[in-house]
C-alpha cells in the first residue's frame, strides 16, 4: 500500500534552506493527520486540511550543513532528508544566458573544474515544462546536486560563478533553484493575474489551454521542419554527387573569403544548401593525431568533412562550432575540408571575429581566408517554429509557481534578449508587474537582481529584409527605469558582452557584479558595485554651439577605457575605440547629432556644434553595440547607457 505522506521535490536529500528565516515545510497527507517535522534538534507539529495539505514553519537557523530532517505523521509514516545546509537560496530564472551550461564556457575557464568543487554550493536544475491549465503545485523533475567535477558541466554558468563568488564574500552555502529556458520571453514567467490588461497575452494562453491545438502545433513544427530538410536534401546535387567524399571538377566553383556574412556577397538574401570546399596543409606535428577544429558559428546548419569523413555537426545557429578530428583522419601533405552549410530564411553567415583554424597544443593551421564555394540547391524559406514553450503563462505555470513556498534569499534574473523584437516598449511594465507578483507569491519584498543586456552587434531585419533594426537598446532603457522599484539591483553589462555572439563566454565577471548586489541588498555591503548613472544635466548655448553638463553619481575616478585589450580587433577598430563617441543629442524634429565628450571629474561636458532649434533629449551607448570608448568609474564599473528627456531625470 503506498503511503499517504508526500513531499515536494525541492524538499530531498541535499537541499539547501534559507539561514535566519523560518521555513516553510509542506507536503500532502490523509486529511485530520498530525504531521511532526524534527530539524536542528527542535520539533514542530501540524494539522492535515481538509484539501490534504499541510505546511509547518520551522525556526530561523544559522549557516550550516550536514543535517538531517525527520518528517513523520501521527500513524507511523515517515520521509528522511540527507545532507541538509543552511545559507541562502536564489531563485535564477531567465533565457539561454542564464541556462547556458558551464559545458559552453568551459573553454574559457579550463583551470575551473579541477578547484570547483564545494558541497556547499548545491543546484536544483527544472527542466523545461511548459503548463497552460494553472500553476502546478510541483515541479515534475528536478533534484539538488552539489558542484564537483562530475556535476559542474550541468551548473548554469551565470548562476554557478554567481554562487562562487557569494560563497566568497558571505561565507555560507549557497543554493541555486535554476529555472531557466533559452529563447524564453519574459511573459512566459508570468501569471494571468500578473498579465492581467496585456489582453493580447491572454488571448494567447487561453488558446494554448487547448491540448488538442499544442499537440497539433507541435506535430506541425516536426512535420514542416522535415519536409523542409527532407525536400532540400532531394535536390541537393552536392549530396547526389557525394561532394565530401569523391573528387570533384572546381572550375564551377567560385572564390569566396570565410568569414562573411551572405548579405555582403552574391549569396545575399540565399535559402538553401551552400557547401564550401578547402585543401590545407598538414606537417608531421598533426599527421595522425587527434586535432581540434573550430569553425566560429554559422547560420543556420552544418555538416563538417575532413578528408571525406564526417567529423561535427550543427542543427542550429548558436552553439559555437568545436568538433573534433579523430586520431588517424588527418594525413601528412593535402587534405579537405568540405562544409555543407544550410540557410533557413536568408540570413547565412559565418561570424567574423571567431576562430577558424585546426589546431594541437603545438600546432594550428588557420582555416580562414580563401575558400570555394558552390550552390547545392535552392528552395523557399522553412516555416516559422511555433516555440509553445515561450507563449504567455507557460514556463511560470510548470517551473516557477511550484518554487513559491521555498523561502528563499533573492532572485536573480537574466533575459531580455527574445523581448527585444515586439514587446521592448512594454519591458519595463512587464518587469515591475513580475517582480510585484513574485514578491506577493514568496510573502515578502525579496531582493530582485537582474543583468542588463550586454553589447550585441544584432541582426533582425525588416519587411524588407535589409533593414538592420536596432532594437536592444530600448530594453536596456527599460532595464535601467526599473531600478526606480525598491530592492532592486542591475548588473550593467555593456562590456561583458561579445559583439558576434548571443552568449557571451564571461560569465565569471557577470557573477561577480551579481555577487556584488546581493551582499549590498543582503548583507549592506558598502562597496561599491554599480557604476555612474546619469543625475543631472544642464543645457547651455554659447554662440552656434550646444554645451550640455552631465553630472553623474557613482562616479567618483571617472574615465575612459583608453587602451582596450581587445584581441583580433583591427586597427582602425581599435583606434575607434580609444575615442569617446556613444553621446548624442536629440533635437526637436528628433534628429540624431553626435557630440564631443569631455571628462571632468564626476561630469562629462558635451559640445555639438550642428544647427538644431532645440535640445530635447540625451542617449549614451543608445545602440546595439558602442562605437567608441566606454566610460568607467574607480572602481572599475561601466557607465549605464541611458535616454533621458531633458525635462526627465528618471
Amino acid at each position: 500500500m503506498m503511503g499517504k505522506l508526500k513531499l515536494p521535490r525541492l524538499l530531498s536529500n541535499g537541499m539547501i534552506v534559507q539561514q535566519k528565516k523560518s521555513v516553510r515545510i509542506w507536503g500532502m497527507d490523509e486529511p485530520g493527520r498530525t504531521v511532526t517535522v524534527t530539524f536542528l534538534d527542535m520539533e514542530y507539529s501540524g494539522q492535515v486540511s481538509e484539501a490534504g495539505e499541510w505546511e509547518i514553519f520551522t525556526r530561523p537557523a544559522d549557516a550550516g550543513s550536514g543535517y538531517q530532517m525527520q518528517i513523520r505523521d501521527d500513524t507511523g509514516e515517515e520521509k528522511r532528508i540527507d545532507d541538509i545546509a543552511v545559507g541562502d537560496v536564489f531563485f535564477c530564472s531567465g533565457q539561454s544566458n542564464m541556462e547556458l551550461h558551464i559545458e559552453r564556457v568551459m573553454d574559457r575557464y579550463p583551470e575551473e573544474i579541477g578547484k570547483c568543487a564545494n558541497k556547499d554550493i548545491r543546484t536544483f536544475k527544472i527542466i523545461e515544462n511548459p503548463e497552460f491549465h494553472g500553476p502546478l503545485a510541483d515541479h515534475k523533475s528536478g533534484e539538488w546536486k552539489a558542484v564537483s567535477e562530475d556535476t559542474f558541466p550541468e551548473f548554469s554558468a551565470t548562476a554557478y560563478f554567481f554562487a562562487k563568488h557569494m560563497y566568497q564574500m558571505a561565507g555560507v552555502p549557497v543554493g541555486l533553484i535554476d529555472a531557466s529556458l533559452g529563447g524564453s520571453r519574459i511573459e512566459t514567467w508570468m501569471s494571468r493575474d500578473m498579465l492581467a490588461g496585456y489582453e493580447d497575452f491572454l488571448a494567447v494562453a487561453d488558446r494554448y489551454e487547448e491540448e488538442a491545438f499544442v499537440q497539433e502545433q507541435l506535430a506541425r513544427n516536426q512535420r514542416q521542419a522535415q519536409q523542409w530538410h527532407s525536400r532540400l536534401d532531394s535536390m541537393d546535387i552536392g549530396l547526389q554527387e557525394d561532394w565530401p567524399r569523391t573528387a570533384f571538377d572546381t572550375s564551377a566553383w567560385q572564390e569566396i573569403e570565410i568569414p562573411f556574412f551572405f548579405r555582403d556577397t552574391p549569396l545575399k538574401g540565399f535559402i538553401g544548401s551552400v557547401w564550401f570546399y578547402r585543401e590545407f596543409t598538414v606537417g608531421e606535428s598533426l599527421a595522425g593525431k587527434e586535432a581540434k577544429l573550430w569553425l566560429g558559428t554559422i547560420v543556420d546548419s552544418d555538416t563538417v568533412y575532413v578528408n571525406g569523413v564526417q567529423v561535427g555537426h550543427t542543427d542550429y545557429q548558436y552553439p559555437p562550432r568545436k568538433y573534433t578530428v579523430p586520431e588517424g583522419l588527418l594525413k601528412a601533405g593535402k587534405n579537405t575540408i568540405v562544409i555543407r552549410v544550410e540557410v533557413e530564411i536568408g540570413h547565412g553567415r559565418f561570424t567574423d571575429e571567431k576562430m577558424y583554424a585546426l589546431f594541437r597544443e603545438d600546432a594550428r593551421v588557420d582555416l580562414s581566408g580563401k575558400w570555394l564555394y558552390r550552390i547545392g540547391a535552392s528552395c523557399d524559406m522553412i516555416g516559422e517554429t511555433d516555440f509553445v514553450s515561450w507563449k504567455p503563462t507557460a514556463l511560470y505555470n510548470g517551473m516557477t509557481a511550484p518554487c513559491h513556498k521555498y523561502v528563499c534569499a533573492g532572485i536573480l534574473w537574466y533575459q531580455g534578449e527574445s523581448n527585444t523584437h515586439e514587446t521592448a516598449d512594454r519591458y519595463r511594465d512587464l518587469m515591475e508587474r513580475m517582480i510585484a507578483g513574485y514578491r506577493a507569491r514568496w510573502g515578502e519584498d525579496l531582493p530582485f537582481i537582474y543583468v542588463q543586456l550586454p553589447n550585441f552587434r544584432v541582426e533582425r531585419y525588416g519587411a524588407d529584409r535589409d533593414d538592420v533594426i536596432n532594437d536592444w537598446p530600448c530594453v536596456r532603457e527599460e532595464q535601467r527605469r526599473a531600478l526606480k522599484i525598491p530592492g532592486t539591483g542591475m548588473v550593467t553589462a555593456i562590456d561583458l558582452g561579445e559583439d558576434n555572439d548571443l552568449h557571451p563566454l564571461d560569465k565569471e565577471d557577470i557573477g561577480v557584479r551579481l555577487a556584488m548586489q546581493a551582499m549590498k541588498l543582503l548583507y549592506g555591503k558598502e562597496s561599491e558595485c554599480e557604476g555612474p548613472q546619469i543625475e543631472d544635466i544642464r543645457v547651455e548655448k554659447e554662440g552656434d554651439a550646444w554645451k550640455l553638463t552631465l553630472t553623474f553619481c557613482q562616479a567618483t575616478g571617472l574615465h575612459a577605457n583608453e587602451e582596450p585589450n581587445l584581441e583580433g580587433v583591427t586597427a582602425d577598430k581599435r583606434q575607434a575605440l580609444s575615442e569617446i563617441r556613444d553621446f548624442e543629442l536629440v533635437d526637436e524634429k528628433g534628429v540624431l547629432h553626435r557630440a564631443s565628450a569631455r571628462i571632468v571629474e564626476k561630469q562629462v561636458l558635451l559640445t555639438c556644434t550642428e544647427q538644431m532649434e532645440a535640445v530635447r533629449e540625451v542617449r549614451y551607448c543608445y545602440h546595439n553595440t558602442n562605437t567608441g570608448a566606454l566610460l568607467y568609474n574607480g572602481e572599475g564599473f561601466p557607465m549605464t547607457p541611458f535616454q533621458v528627456q531633458i525635462n526627465d531625470r528618471s
